[in-house]
């Protein structure tokens, strides 16, 4: 397939990534200019001691937030570039599964979240019940502190892990499920969907940060699309590659194998 027919079905693809990339760049910026009033706070001895702790939550929600976008925004832009700058299929896709359903796994938990961390539409999701969050408050006054670390933590671990698996895959990406070249390298030694774990542990940071049910629902749905469209793959690898088998032995799904 010509490098023009190549651009012309995956055209979907690149429009979806540049969308998101616009509009993370934008709320990035609104974030910031929302974090001033803050930063202003912090920087005032008087005003910083009379905000006591409640200063402290604040910063730590906001900063997240930043934290989160700023990361996010990287992964998504080099998603972009890997779909302009990856290799033509050597096993091109082939039905529902592995054009269609691949596409659903990425869009649907990349447009949920975005939107899930728009100020508008936080306003509107329900939160977790008030009993639990109070039961939580008086086992230390600093859980939303520690529980807004844990997700930065967590997401920050988990798209630093997808950036390296997509730096190994280079012009292999692909969001449909087609054969390129083998990857064997880096993360890919021992796991055989090592982007998919980075994007599960990455998703799980931003539950954690979300604070909402409605983020808890998605990851579940998130996590079982990413299993299916790896066994896809799995499928389509082991009738065209003969040495994947040999890799299917030597290395963990979506975890290092144990033995």
């Amino acid at each position: 397939m010509t490098m023009h027919k190549e651009w012309r079905v995956d055209i979907a693809p690149l429009l979806f990534f540049a969308a998101v990339v616009a509009v993370k760049v934008y709320y990035l910026f609104v974030y910031i200019a929302a974090a001033q009033p803050l930063l202003d706070v912090m920087q005032d001895d008087s005003r910083r001691a009379a905000a006591g702790s409640a200063l402290t939550y604040q910063a730590t929600t906001q900063f997240s937030h930043l934290g989160y976008f700023t990361v996010s925004l990287a992964f998504d832009a080099l998603v972009f570039y890997s779909l302009l700058v990856r290799r033509a299929a050597k096993e091109r896709p082939r039905g529902f599964m592995e054009n269609i359903f691949p596409l659903i796994t990425v869009f649907v938990p990349v447009a949920g979240f975005t939107l899930m961390f728009l100020p508008q539409v936080r306003a509107m999701l329900p939160g977790y019940p008030e009993g639990m969050l109070a039961w939580l408050n008086e086992l230390t006054p600093l859980f939303p502190f520690y529980i807004n670390l844990a997700g930065l933590v967590i997401g920050l671990f988990g798209a630093a892990f997808s950036i390296w698996a997509i730096a190994h895959l280079r012009a292999s990406f692909g969001l449909r499920t087609a054969v390129r070249e083998l990857v064997t390298s880096g993360p890919y030694r021992r796991i055989r969907h090592p982007l998919y774990f980075g994007e599960i542990v990455h998703i799980f940071g931003i539950v954690v940060l979300a604070a909402t049910p409605a983020a808890l629902s998605l990851f579940i749905v998130a996590v079982a699309l990413q299993a299916v469209r790896a066994k896809v793959e799995e499928r389509k690898f082991l009738a065209s590659v003969p040495a994947y088998a040999e890799f299917q032995r030597n290395t963990g799904f979506l975890w290092p194998k144990l033995r």
